[in-house]
């Protein structure tokens, strides 16, 4: 089964980011965008994963969750990846105490490479995910109503990661959380 780890975030976070998806609309670019009820903050991508391994990582979500404390963090900005010049990926920003993510992930890394899983080679920028450009077209237009959008300065508590599987279905991927690890 395909898998990944992620925080979840709340409604009103999913509200505000789609109130920006329908003002970056817009624009006219060919964007595939992310359903508001599916945005959420990957810790890590597992990709496919044999069902007799869910426990083991699970293990490892739990261990890695003990050694943090509950924190906080909050919309930002917009931005793409990889550049303006290209961008694949339209993503909304983390600000708060994002580092205690950085740090979160990076422990997940550690304690799940000795089960054969790759270190992400990438420096990993907390982000989510609101849609992924499919075409050059309108780039410029999208890019600049995401620059003179400001997101609602909303917060939210970070409890818990949860482990996901991910099902691809025509109408997009479905989730479901096979687990969740308390900080």
């Amino acid at each position: 089964m395909r898998t990944f780890i992620a925080i979840e975030i709340p409604s009103e976070i999913k509200s505000a980011l789609a109130a920006l998806q329908t003002e970056l609309r817009r624009a006219g670019a060919d964007v595939s965008w992310t359903k508001p009820e599916s945005i959420h903050l990957t810790l890590k991508f597992l990709g496919e994963v044999d069902e007799g391994r869910i426990n083991e990582i699970e293990k490892a979500c739990v261990d890695t969750a003990s050694e943090f404390q509950p924190f906080t963090l909050k919309l930002n900005d917009t931005g793409v990846f990889p550049n303006s010049r290209q961008p694949r990926v339209l993503w909304a920003g983390l600000s708060g105490e994002v580092e205690k993510s950085v740090e979160m992930q990076k422990r997940l890394d550690e304690k799940l490479a000795p089960f054969g899983f790759a270190r992400d080679e990438k420096e990993f920028r907390p982000h989510l995910t609101i849609g992924r450009v499919k075409s050059n077209r309108k780039t410029r237009e999208l890019i600049a109503l995401a620059d003179s959008y400001r997101l609602p300065p909303l917060s939210f508590n970070v409890n818990e990661f949860v482990l996901m599987k991910s099902e691809l279905h025509p109408a997009g991927a479905r989730y479901t959380c096979l687990a969740k690890a308390h900080l």
